[in-house]
């Protein structure tokens, strides 16, 4: 399951299908966790932030060969014709337009033909149009919930793992997905020490902070919005 799944699963409600963040921020952080994802894959690079201001963040396709998954390839092919752009320009370019809904929609499908999650169609305020995702198979959100707070009560974790823990911080839905049992401030204490300490690539782990990074004040921009 790709991060941007994980992430998806935990940022809507198991019952009612809502989104437990705004559209805006769903549209910054889906595409965030695709980036990173190539990141990690090591399709594409990202200038050291502590370059000179023509060279810093800026994008760099490695690898322009499948990666075996339909939603990667569409973002890796995306990214291509932003190349040498900044991570940050990338992220909210998809955000404010409409790739970023296209990425949520393909997201959203693979885990309704999954069998994952249903697809219930509304409309807010009796106009606009909108999908719920309840759960019609909640073990894999149920395990990607348990991996989550299990990291946060000091359990040892992934690179992945870690990567998703610094995503739901950096979008600021980390503390909807806590159990009862992990207290909040704590957790949060603990997402950025594991951010920090569980991303063990030195390159990897610059490259996704400044992708987290761009992802999170998108969102905070969605969310001030």
């Amino acid at each position: 399951m790709l991060i941007a799944e994980e992430f998806f699963l935990l940022a809507h409600d198991e019952r009612t299908g809502k989104a437990k963040t705004g559209s805006l921020q769903m549209r910054a952080a889906i595409p965030g966790a695709l980036l990173v994802e190539l990141v990690v894959r090591e399709r594409i690079a990202i200038a050291p932030h502590d370059l000179g201001w023509r060279e810093r963040d800026k994008v760099t396709v490695l690898l322009d060969r499948t990666t075996e998954d339909r939603i990667l390839d569409e973002a890796l092919l995306e990214v291509q014709k932003r190349a040498g752009k900044s991570a940050n320009s990338i992220v909210q370019r998809w955000a404010n337009g409409k790739t970023g809904k296209h990425f949520i929609d393909l997201v959203a499908g693979r885990l309704v033909a999954a069998g994952i999650l249903g697809q219930e169609r509304h409309k807010a305020l009796g106009i606009f149009p909108v999908a719920h995702y309840p759960e019609r198979d909640p073990g894999p959100e149920a395990e990607v919930r348990a991996r989550v707070n299990a990291a946060l009560l000091g359990a040892s974790t992934d690179q992945r793992t870690a990567i998703l823990i610094a995503m739901l911080l950096a979008t600021r839905t980390l503390t909807t997905v806590l159990s009862p049992e992990t207290d909040p401030k704590a957790a949060k204490r603990a997402a950025k020490r594991i951010a920090k300490q569980e991303i063990t690539s030195t390159a990897v782990k610059a490259a996704i902070e400044q992708v987290i990074a761009s992802a999170g004040a998108s969102a905070a921009a969605a969310g001030g919005a």
